[in-house]
């Protein structure tokens, strides 16, 4: 998806270091995408993570998404994403992820805006849509949000209202 944005910029003119507005035009380009995020449960002790981490490594898997928390006293989740190919679905099983301990979320890239996690949010409620988990991170100028539905039917009618959204 992509939108053009009119910026609006001060720019020295001449030596006297007056100022001028010039109007440029910059592309936003976002990406929307289908992902499913992976779950597991480790003991909540000093080296679980590490553990399953490095379980996850052999395969020299390429992880988007490492999100560890804890869940209950001596307990804690692990979410993992992106998991694509079978390689990596046999990686992940024998490192004790399920296709049961998944779930299906909108994944949106891009530039990093203000007010861009309220603008999809907002965008997301007017259509009714229910969002089970939002997480977002900005690095630099890029960001990336990750946000589970309820259903399938949910992650579907999201994915066209943020098409429409950011296009």
């Amino acid at each position: 998806s992509r939108t053009v944005m009119t910026t609006l910029r001060s720019t020295p003119v001449g030596r006297a270091g007056g100022l001028r507005h010039v109007r440029r035009r910059r592309s936003m380009i976002y990406r929307i995408t289908k992902e499913y995020v992976w779950f597991g449960s480790i003991p909540d002790h000093p080296g679980a993570l590490a553990e399953k981490l490095r379980a996850l490594s052999v395969g020299k898997l390429d992880l988007d998404l490492v999100l560890s928390r804890r869940e209950a006293p001596g307990r804690a989740v692990l979410f993992v994403s992106p998991l694509r190919t079978l390689e990596e679905l046999e990686i992940a099983a024998r490192a004790g992820f399920g296709k049961k301990d998944s779930f299906l979320t909108l994944r949106i890239t891009g530039p990093n805006t203000p007010g861009l996690a309220a603008k999809v949010a907002g965008a997301l409620a007017e259509a009714g849509i229910n969002i089970r988990s939002f997480t977002g991170a900005a690095v630099s100028d890029q960001h990336v949000t990750c946000i589970m539905f309820d259903s399938q039917t949910d992650v579907d009618q999201a994915k066209e209202v943020l098409d429409r959204l950011l296009a």
